[in-house]
């Protein structure tokens, strides 16, 4: 009994002394929270095969700049949920950047959504 209160203390000092972001990410991905999807080895990368994620953009002066962005919120999302190695954008499969020019009273602007399932190395 003793042994196991002392445990608790000792883990909860430890976490107090770790900044709040890098505990919350050590344990997701302790957690393994990609578990949950059904994973499959392709092109020697473990791959979400039933879980797409989506990130989309406003409007920008480029396409470029566009696509971008789209990227960086697909990124930003997949690492809350799964953390860094599941965020990169280049590893992911079915990659797809669907934009679209517009004309507005400014001139023309791009919008483009992104999605792909995660894949980590």
């Amino acid at each position: 009994m003793i042994r196991v209160l002392l445990a608790s203390v000792v883990v909860a000092a430890a976490a107090a002394a770790i900044p709040y972001t890098t505990f919350a990410a050590n344990i997701r991905d302790a957690a393994g929270l990609a578990a949950i999807h059904d994973l499959a080895v392709e092109n020697g990368r473990l791959c979400m095969s039933d879980h797409p994620h989506f990130g989309q953009t406003g409007s920008w002066p480029t396409l470029a700049q566009a696509r971008t962005s789209a990227i960086r919120s697909w990124s930003g999302f997949t690492r809350i949920e799964y953390g860094e190695d599941w965020a990169q954008f280049e590893l992911a499969a079915d990659p797809k950047l669907d934009c679209s020019q517009s004309a507005t009273g400014r001139g023309d602007s791009w919008t483009c959504a992104a999605q792909a399932r995660p894949c980590r190395r």
